[in-house]
């Protein structure tokens, strides 16, 4: 439970900044923000967040479900905005791989050090 509580303060931390700077960007994000930083500074995860992450890892589709409805109940905005959003999630899809293959390549030369 240490390591949801972790994520949970930094999910606080980023709605009060987000809440205090009227900042454009979702509460979660900077949250993952701040705990990015956090753990880049600190070079190590703690056991409790990784053993946390591990859990929760399989269940992240069950985290898009409501994301999913939520783009199906909303035809008229995809509709009218649908090649816009698009091109955003083209676009934003190409940063995300290549953090993502970083991620995973800093992990392998962690896991043989």
């Amino acid at each position: 439970m240490p390591g949801l509580l972790f994520l949970l303060v930094f999910l606080v931390f980023g709605s009060l900044l987000q809440s205090q700077f009227a900042l454009p960007v979702p509460a979660a994000i900077i949250g993952m923000l701040l705990l990015l930083v956090f753990l880049v500074l600190r070079g190590k995860t703690p056991d409790s967040l990784q053993h946390i992450t591990q859990t929760l890892s399989p269940l992240l589709p069950l985290f898009l479900i409501p994301v999913s409805s939520g783009i199906v109940t909303q035809k008229a905005i995809v509709s009218e905005y649908g090649p816009e959003l698009l091109v955003i999630l083209a676009i934003s899809l190409i940063p995300g791989i290549l953090v993502t293959g970083w991620i995973m390549s800093s992990g392998k030369k962690g896991d043989s050090q």
